[in-house]
């Protein structure tokens, strides 16, 4: 099991994009209601994506697997490729009622009787590669790897090794730094706030600290690879590491 460190880089930071159609105004006092319909596929794309240039990973949830990420990550599989793999994504989830005709997102998903659970695409929703909850684990990192590739300037192989080997590090660093502060609370336990030893272990605490905050920074770093399309002229896409 991953230490607390490592565990930061395990979660899916989602986006949950919400149309809100422009009123008219009538004789400058009353607001008449915009009727819900359906965007473009174009339009859509532009919304959910908004300012981020990554390119897009998108789910819908469904009446199973609403409110869970079931859809994309797997019960007793380790999934630690897929959330490692999704921060190069701008990660967008769509309600139960995407499905619904008139939702304004309606058209980003096939259009047939099994419609697909998420799909990744390009941010001007190109490269559009539909993926169901059945999919494999194999086929799913396939598909994330095969876009970012296209999407950025660098292969994601690579940064994806030394990160998880930087996580492996971190999961030693908490385990040393728990060990210390454990120590600490024995001294205090055992001789009070004035032992001599205090000043000690508080220096191998910090170094401990030092260390952990290092792989973190390095982690950060080694997220950042740079996109070959942009916007708002960023030359380059930072993933945060909180």
């Amino acid at each position: 099991m991953r230490g607390p460190s490592a565990r930061n880089y395990l979660r899916i930071e989602w986006d949950y994009p919400v149309y809100a159609p422009k009123v008219e105004a009538k004789d400058g006092r009353t607001v008449a209601q915009v009727k819900r319909s359906a965007l473009s596929r174009t339009d859509a794309i532009a919304v959910i994506a908004g300012d981020d240039p990554r390119p897009l990973l998108v789910l819908r949830e469904c009446k199973v697997c609403n409110g869970t990420d079931e859809a994309l990550l797997k019960g007793g599989i380790d999934n630690e490729k897929t959330f490692l793999l999704s921060r190069w994504f701008h990660c967008v989830k769509l309600p139960v009622d995407v499905l619904e005709e008139d939702h304004p997102f309606h058209v980003l998903f096939v259009q047939d009787k099994s419609p697909e659970h998420l799909f990744v695409c390009s941010v001007d929703g190109s490269n559009h590669d539909p993926l169901e909850s059945q999919t494999s684990r194999t086929e799913l990192w396939n598909s994330m790897r095969d876009l970012l590739a296209t999407e950025y300037k660098k292969k994601p192989d690579a940064p994806l090794k030394s990160i998880a080997k930087l996580l492996d590090k971190m999961d030693n660093a908490d385990s040393r730094l728990a060990h210390l502060i454990g120590r600490q609370n024995e001294i205090l336990e055992e001789d009070g706030p004035k032992s001599k030893k205090l000043p000690k272990i508080a220096k191998k605490i910090l170094k401990a600290q030092a260390a952990r905050d290092e792989l973190d920074a390095k982690a950060v770093n080694a997220y950042k690879i740079e996109l070959k399309r942009q916007r708002a002229d960023k030359s380059e896409t930072e993933v945060a590491s909180n």
